[in-house]
């Protein structure tokens, strides 16, 4: 599953957006100091449910932070648990 996540300074994820691979990514509206950082989650995939889909996402919002790299990783945002 290709999320769009919303996240401020720190990480903190604030809401996320699923879309379908090869489809171009959300551009959700972003507050003053977030940004918008596409991220690969093939393990929260869901086919044909949206209801589990919807489930899923509010799990990374409310389980996750966005690891955005520092140094050699700069750029290789990815999914940490908080």
């Amino acid at each position: 599953m290709l999320l769009t996540v919303v996240h401020d300074q720190e990480g903190a994820i604030v809401g996320a957006v699923a879309h379908p691979p090869g489809t171009p990514p959300a551009n959700p509206p972003l507050g003053p100091g977030q940004s918008a950082t596409e991220v690969d989650v093939p393990e929260l995939a869901v086919e044909g449910d949206p209801a589990a889909a919807y489930e899923r996402i509010a799990l990374v919002v409310e389980e996750y932070r966005i690891d955005t790299g520092a140094g050699d990783d700069a750029g290789a945002a990815r999914l940490v648990r908080k």
